[in-house]
């Protein structure tokens, strides 16, 4: 069996700031304990001291504590294990060798991540292994950051691909859930049950949490935030105001509220 892309599109985040905090805050929800803090510091970190040759025991440990196989924990992962595959070409090969113990399952998040890698590298291991399943896998995939936010895994994909890469478009997407606050709970035309709210409605929350929570301990995060709102003429009204509020969390006396400010 074939573990590319497709369960991605079958899984349901009701609450992303718990997974959020759960998987990368501390792996808490994980059952993981105090001793892989340093676990939880080499992937969040990661951009900011790249350490590939820790990548294999990194996923046998995840392997072995079933973080591979935890559906919330998944597209992070695979988001983030696709960068350092491009990061890191020329040891894929072996990374692939040293990982072939795994359970199928186990290696469902590696060889996805292959496959969002876009190297040829990976390509020629995969069409070796799957053939042409793995080329319409490949025509019908996105890349990273061209995936539809208003899909249920793309958000924290994006954060998976900032941890490896500390990327500023990776932000610019997860700014652009702002975008959605302005969206119509029932669009036209659409017959959505009563009481359901579109995943779409979520994004803005998330992008608010997940920004303040990284930028408490990302400075990166927040210098982007920062040049981002000075000089990035594509964000719209509602982007500013998301962005900015982020920073009056982080940094009140450069920003300070303006809720606050009308009220005096």
């Amino acid at each position: 069996m074939v573990y590319f892309y497709g369960f991605l599109s079958n899984m349901t985040f009701k609450n992303y700031k718990v997974i959020f905090l759960g998987v990368f805050l501390g792996l808490a929800s994980l059952g993981a304990s105090a001793q892989d803090t340093a676990e939880k510091d080499w992937l969040e970190s990661y951009y900011e001291s790249p350490a590939p040759e820790e990548f294999v025991q990194q996923m046998k440990n995840w392997a072995a504590e079933g973080v591979l196989e935890l559906d919330r924990a998944k597209p992070a992962l695979i988001a983030f294990t696709s960068q350092l595959i491009r990061q890191n070409k020329d040891k894929l090969a072996g990374w692939y060798q040293e990982l072939s113990g795994l359970t199928p399952a186990q290696q469902q998040v590696f060889r996805t991540a292959m496959l969002f890698s876009r190297t040829k590298e990976a390509d020629e291991i995969m069409l070796k292994e799957f053939g042409t399943r793995y080329t319409e896998e490949k025509q019908e995939t996105k890349k990273i950051l061209e995936l539809p936010l208003d899909k249920e895994a793309t958000a924290d994909m994006l954060w998976g691909f900032f941890y490896a890469t500390g990327s500023e478009h990776a932000i610019r997407r997860i700014v652009l859930c702002f975008r959605f606050k302005e969206a119509p709970d029932r669009p036209d035309g659409v017959d959505i049950p009563e009481g359901y709210v579109p995943h779409y409605k979520e994004l803005p929350d998330f992008a608010h949490h997940s920004l303040v929570a990284n930028g408490e301990r990302h400075p990166r995060l927040v210098e982007i935030l920062e040049k981002m709102l000075k000089e990035n003429s594509s964000l719209v009204e509602v982007e500013k105001e998301g962005v900015y509020n982020i920073l009056s969390e982080l940094k009140p006396d450069q920003y300070p509220d303006r809720k606050d400010a009308k009220k005096a």
